[in-house]
């Protein structure tokens, strides 16, 4: 995936002190670099004192990543542990080994934060070098956090890099028991439910075209199972083989196709 246009995204940086990794960061990925004040871009990948942040200038909203605080942080304590959906999705049960996850479309990291509540080694693969930033951050002030320890001791392992590639790379010797895709798929644009975070994000990425391709490459990768997330109502992905399996919660779909 190519780093968004200037004119889409700028980086800046909220203080003299970030403007050196701010800077930095711009060059690598061949962007506009400001202090925010003078930011004109739709989007700015801000460097701050506390955080890294995405602000949409358009619409004042700030994104970030929190493993911590906020909505991750309650999902950790209250979120319903192995009796979730998405747990029974990846093959979560009782008296069974559980699974290693290869979160191929990691996104901000959700749900894989969630894989690695209910104990699963997790690798995380972003293909976007301004997503994996946030992931990335998001990790390392967490890693501060004495009740974040457990989860990088178990495996949570952030790349940037294409999911294709990276899948390909996978051999008979380290294939991961469960392969995880959450696709960027159009959001209805009526609807008054799209958070704000996906709203950046449909900005910032678009919309995922090589799903299917990324679909049967995991299906010849994975050891024992692929899930797909869907939203719910939306016709299965076409690669010639129906899930073995559906389970289904509000607004959600998961596709999962046994090993």
């Amino acid at each position: 995936m190519k780093t968004p246009t200037p004119q889409l995204l700028s980086v800046s940086y909220a203080h003299p002190a970030q403007k050196k990794a701010a800077e930095a960061f711009a060059s690598e990925h061949d962007l506009a670099c400001q202090p925010l004040h003078k930011a004109q871009s739709e989007l700015t990948l801000n460097f701050t004192e506390m955080q890294l942040e995405i602000i949409d200038l358009q619409n004042n909203m700030t994104l970030s990543v929190d493993f911590v605080g906020g909505s991750l942080g309650h999902r950790k304590k209250f979120g319903g542990g192995k009796g979730q959906t998405i747990a029974k999705a990846i093959g979560i049960k009782q008296g069974k080994p559980i699974p290693s996850v290869l979160d191929a479309t990691a996104g901000l990291g959700k749900d894989s934060y969630v894989f690695a509540c209910l104990g699963c080694p997790v690798t995380l693969v972003e293909r976007s070098p301004i997503v994996a930033a946030l992931v990335k951050d998001g990790i390392e002030r967490a890693s501060l956090n004495i009740e974040f320890s457990d989860t990088t001791k178990q495996g949570f392992k952030l790349h940037n890099c294409d999911a294709l590639e990276y899948i390909h790379a996978i051999t008979e010797d380290n294939k991961p028991d469960v392969i995880y895709l959450d696709p960027m798929y159009p959001e209805k644009k009526k609807s008054a439910s799209v958070k704000k975070n996906m709203q950046i994000l449909q900005k910032l990425l678009g919309h995922d075209l090589d799903t299917e391709e990324v679909l049967k490459v995991a299906l010849e990768k994975a050891d024992k199972r692929v899930v797909v997330k869907r939203p719910k109502g939306a016709p299965e992905l076409q690669i010639g083989r129906s899930p073995t399996l559906k389970y289904e919660s509000k607004g959600t779909r998961y596709d999962v196709y046994v090993i």
